[in-house]
């Protein structure tokens, strides 16, 4: 074998050895045990994303996601926030009771139950959102679509490396059906304690404090599952807020100057601005409201 062509190997086996020390490294880091997190740790967290929120309102409030404004409710009345609630009913006046109802309605109306359309209508969009539509309805037609049906499993996501919210979509879309009382009491008891155990393995090997990260987390304590989650979990949490009190969807790994850094988002690694993220930030306000809650029983 040619001397370069042993310099090579050894050189990339050098390479692949300190990749594999710097993932056992932050491995280690991501599952070290710290003492349980306490409402004090949490609380100034809290106010702080709560803060942000209502600074930032008018540049988020036009943002075409109805479920990130769900869970502000929910975490207003979770906490009981004034801030939070003052927030969430000047969002639903001029955007929600300004407009017809449809398909996402019951995220603000309990009481109403919209009139689904053929599935062929809802072909464009995501599995997950037909899904959710379905458990916000309970729609008997939609039910019997086998799309509805593979999501009331536990199989239904495989490629996990390459869709790291599916689980947790499917999760949430199952604690929509218990809300609405949908049925299938059973089944989806038993899916969401089999998706649990998949989504703390993820947590445990998957480091990077993203959207994906704190979803997750938010999912198992959305779902019952808080004894489960470690206590360095929440703390990776809480330590990737931002200074002006949102979160982002970067886990860096070099920081650039001028704000802009190199990580990892949720999909893959990437170059781009440390900026507030209002999907990662209203799920981390809703579970640091959960959280908070938890904590105080606790005490």
């Amino acid at each position: 074998m040619p001397a370069i062509v042993k310099k090579l190997l050894v050189s990339l086996l050098l390479l692949l050895l300190l990749l594999f020390i710097l993932f056992s490294w932050q491995v280690w880091q991501n599952n070290k045990s710290i003492d349980s997190v306490t409402p004090a740790d949490i609380q100034p967290h809290f106010n702080k994303a709560v803060s942000w929120l209502n600074t930032n309102y008018q540049h988020i409030e036009h943002i075409q996601n109805p479920i990130l404004w769900w869970m502000i409710n929910q975490a207003a009345i979770a906490t009981d926030d004034k801030t939070l609630k003052n927030i969430y009913n000047t969002y639903k006046k001029e955007h929600i009771d300004s407009q017809p109802p449809n398909l996402s309605t019951p995220m603000f109306d309990q009481f109403y139950r919209p009139r689904v359309p053929d599935i062929s209508a809802l072909r464009q969009l995501h599995d997950y959102q037909i899904f959710f539509f379905y458990a916000l309805s309970c729609d008997d037609e939609l039910a019997s679509e086998p799309i509805i049906q593979k999501q009331m499993h536990p199989d239904f996501c495989s490629a996990h490396f390459f869709h790291p919210r599916c689980i947790t979509h499917q999760m949430m879309g199952l604690r929509f059906m218990q809300r609405y009382q949908c049925g299938y009491d059973a089944t989806v008891n038993t899916t969401i304690d089999e998706l649990q155990s998949t989504v703390i393995t993820e947590l445990t090997w998957d480091f990077r404090v993203v959207d994906a990260y704190i979803q997750r987390v938010l999912m198992l304590v959305d779902t019952g599952a808080y004894e489960k989650v470690k206590p360095i979990w929440i703390k990776n949490i809480l330590q990737a807020q931002n200074v002006d009190g949102s979160w982002d969807d970067l886990h860096p790994l070099i920081q650039l100057g001028n704000n802009k850094a190199f990580g990892f988002t949720s999909m893959y690694p990437k170059l781009q601005n440390e900026e507030a993220d209002y999907h990662a930030t209203a799920q981390a306000i809703w579970l640091l409201a959960l959280l908070l809650e938890q904590t105080q029983q606790q005490q």
